[in-house]
C-alpha cells in the first residue's frame, strides 16, 4: 500500500483543512462553515462523466443549498479556463482549484468526478466515485438522510 493511499480520507474520518485556490488566486482553505453540511464535487473540464455529473449536482445544490453548502473542486490551475467552463456548464456552487492535485490526492480520489458528502461536525459521511446511472437518487437519498438527522 502506498503511503497516499494510507492517509486517503474515509467515511467516518475529519474532513482536513484543504489548501486550494479562488478563481481570483487568493489562497483559501476548504472547511466546515457554521456548522452547515457540505457537499464537495471533483471536476474537471476535459473530464467527459465531470459534464454529465455537473448538472445533477447543481440541481441537488437548488434542492438542498439552503442547508446544505456545495463546493465545486477543479483539478486545474488555469483559473482563466475553469471560469469559461464555470459559465458554460452554470456551476453555480463555489468554485475552487487545486491545481497541483493536493487536495485531490489527500481526499483519496481515483477518479473524476468524486463527491464527497460531509456532516456539519466534518465528519466525512460518504463518498461516490465517479458518475452512473442512479447517482441523483443516491446522492438525493443520502442528503435527505443527513438533513434528518440533524
Amino acid at each position: 500500500m502506498s503511503i497516499l493511499l494510507a492517509l486517503a480520507i474515509v467515511i467516518g474520518d475529519l474532513l482536513p483543512a484543504l489548501p486550494l485556490k479562488t478563481l481570483a488566486g487568493e489562497q483559501t482553505t476548504l472547511s466546515v462553515k457554521n456548522g452547515r453540511p457540505l457537499v464537495i464535487d471533483l471536476f474537471a473540464s476535459w473530464c467527459g462523466p465531470c459534464r454529465k455529473s455537473i448538472p445533477v449536482v447543481e440541481r441537488l445544490r437548488q434542492r438542498f443549498g439552503a442547508e446544505i453548502d456545495f463546493v465545486s473542486i477543479a483539478e486545474e490551475d488555469d483559473a482563466q479556463a475553469v471560469s469559461r467552463f464555470v459559465d458554460q456548464m452554470k456551476i453555480q456552487s463555489r468554485v475552487l482549484l487545486d491545481g497541483d492535485r493536493s487536495a485531490y490526492r489527500r481526499l483519496g480520489a481515483h477518479t473524476l468526478p468524486t463527491t464527497f458528502v460531509v456532516d456539519g461536525f466534518g465528519v466525512v459521511c460518504k463518498i461516490n466515485h465517479g458518475f452512473g446511472s442512479g447517482y441523483e437518487a443516491r446522492m438525493t437519498k443520502w442528503l435527505q438522510s443527513l438533513l434528518e438527522k440533524r
